[in-house]
């Protein structure tokens, strides 16, 4: 059964349920975690779904292109010059944003089930690579903007403050690479060459991850190693494949006892995901980590914790159990069957013996109902 627990609730409410909690992830040797933009906001980079705050960064340069969201981020954006350069102009202001935040508690929290030895991984739709300072083991689902990439060859270089500026502008840098071979190639009087052009090295919607073959056994080798524990923070659940892993592994995680599936936001998931969260926290993640923090420093809490929940379930496992046994003995008992009248139905003109049909007690039958004996007729018309 799931547990809700809104963060903005009175602590005598929360706090046994939280307590719960905290005891689950105390115990726990190998986590999953799964974040999304919700954990970097205090940070002050701003949730990509959000409604408002996007746009801003770029609306005094290019007031007459309005985008939104989701629209910000996706590959379409590239087939217009006048929103590619919107994109560019985005892309900077982000990364100056970037480059001014610091990791936030939540991170922080993340740092600490790696020292402990508890994670296997932290997979992150985030591109703002605040997990590289903490030395967490993470995946990049959706790329990274410490890099840029070409658009044709595919070469990797810093995002640095130089292309930041090109960037803000507007203007889409030439890939260093490319330009080279062209040159070369001038030089020996062969013809040229398309030269591509450096963009941030993100996953943009309506484009292939790069590294997505690589990725998805990373995922394959995390899920035969029987995580016990996953927490899934700030994020909305929209994208196909991370909700397609985050249900398989929360059916490993529920296939032993006492694994657990968490889910902390903002917002409430929708109803697709009823069975597959233990526990369903509404508010900051920042917040949740303050007060988990204080209750996994109290080990004796955790330990009393940890008994209580033990023997609970321990005490739900043998009433299914009764109650299964008792099932057994309620389909192994005989059935009682019906007595059933027997009619017999005679012919006169018949050399046949009379035929019995059984019919239940339960069944209608129609009494006084009259009927009319008809000749039958052979082939020839004559009738018998």
């Amino acid at each position: 059964m799931k547990v809700k627990i809104a963060i903005s609730e009175p602590t005598e409410v929360i706090d046994p349920l939280l307590t719960d909690l905290s005891s689950f992830i105390a115990k726990s040797k190998r986590a999953l975690i799964v974040t999304g933009a919700g954990i970097s906001c205090s940070s002050g980079i701003p949730d990509f779904r959000s409604a408002d705050g996007l746009y801003n960064l770029v609306k005094k340069q290019h007031p007459d292109i309005v985008l939104r969201g989701q629209e910000l981020f996706d590959a379409t954006l590239f087939r217009n010059e006048k929103t590619i350069q919107c994109f560019y102009t985005f892309m900077a202001e982000l990364r100056s944003l970037i480059s001014k935040a610091n990791p936030t508690l939540t991170h922080e929290f993340i740092q600490s089930l790696t020292n402990k030895g508890q994670l296997l991984r932290c997979y992150t739709q985030n591109i703002d690579f605040l997990e590289e300072d903490l030395d967490i083991p993470t995946i990049q689902l959706h790329g990274t903007m410490k890099e840029v990439k070409c658009t044709l060859c595919s070469s990797n270089y810093d995002f640095t403050d130089e292309y930041e500026k090109m960037f803000r502008d507007g203007e889409a840098p030439l890939c260093p690479r490319c330009e080279s071979i062209d040159l070369e190639r001038t030089r020996l009087g062969k013809r040229q060459l398309a030269v591509g052009t450096l963009r941030p090295a993100i996953v943009l919607y309506n484009e292939n991850h790069p590294n997505g073959e690589s990725i998805g056994q990373l995922q394959v080798s995390d899920l035969k190693k029987k995580p016990d524990l996953m927490i899934v923070m700030g994020t909305s659940l929209k994208i196909p494949a991370l909700k397609k892993f985050i249900k398989q592994a929360a059916r490993i995680i529920h296939s032993k006892p006492g694994g657990c599936v968490v889910f902390v936001n903002r917002t409430s998931p929708t109803k697709e995901w009823e069975k597959v969260f233990d526990y369903e926290v509404l508010g900051d993640s920042d917040e949740w980590v303050k007060i988990t923090n204080k209750k996994i420093a109290n080990e004796k809490l955790m330990n009393q914790t940890a008994n209580k929940l033990r023997r609970i379930a321990k005490e739900q496992q043998e009433e299914e159990e009764e109650e299964e046994e008792e099932e057994e003995k309620e389909n192994k008992k005989p059935s009682k069957t019906k007595k059933a009248t027997i009619i017999t139905i005679k012919s006169s003109n018949s050399k046949h013996p009379p035929l019995k049909r059984a019919i239940s007690k339960s069944q209608t039958t129609l009494q006084n109902f009259r009927v009319t004996k008809r000749r039958a007729c052979t082939k020839v018309g004559k009738c018998v």
